[in-house]
């Protein structure tokens, strides 16, 4: 019996296995980082690249006659192929509003963007109005993303819909060309 309490006590006063030790205790935090700046660093490139196809349609509506106007999915169909990065299904994840405002009172679109939720069939566009020319014109686009991590902080963070999914919100506004 002695000799086993030796023996442990022996073990215990040994310094070979401290490096595993820390390298256990560090290593989760060093991953979990770098798995975490990943997440964002996708996110942004999606937020940027839907920003750009946005950008790209409402300079189509912009300077488009009253007789040549893009539809929906006219302007669905250009955010899609402008942006690339938004999935396979881009055209079928992606919900565009734009309305008329007025620049005196200005009262926008409604505070909830109106994205599409893969739990319920697809629906038409709701609040879609071209306008006319000289007209202040406000566009919303909102795409359906996955999360590459979706048990990580960050996509833990995001707003997810029922279906899992995390909408992506981009906002132009611009004046209708005569």
């Amino acid at each position: 019996m002695m000799r086993a309490l030796k023996s442990l006590r022996n073990n215990l006063r040994r310094d070979d296995g401290t490096a595993s030790v820390e390298f256990v205790m560090v290593f989760p935090i060093f991953l979990f980082a770098l798995l975490w700046s990943i997440e964002t660093c996708v996110w942004m490139l999606r937020a940027t690249a839907l920003e750009r196809g946005l950008d790209i349609a409402v300079r189509e509506v912009r300077i488009a006659t009253q007789n040549n106007q893009p539809t929906y999915d006219d302007l669905k169909t250009l955010i899609c192929d402008g942006s690339g990065m938004l999935g396979s299904d881009c055209f079928n994840d992606l919900m565009l509003e734009m309305q008329v405002v007025s620049p005196r009172a200005f009262a926008g679109l409604p505070a909830q963007a109106d994205c599409r939720d893969r739990s319920e069939p697809i629906r038409p566009a709701i609040n879609f109005n071209p306008g006319q020319p000289n007209q202040l014109m406000l566009m919303r686009a909102c795409a359906r993303i996955e999360p590459i991590f979706p048990a990580l902080a960050v996509g833990n963070a995001m707003m997810r819909e029922s279906d899992g999914g995390v909408a992506l919100i981009a906002l132009s506004t611009f004046v209708q060309e005569p």
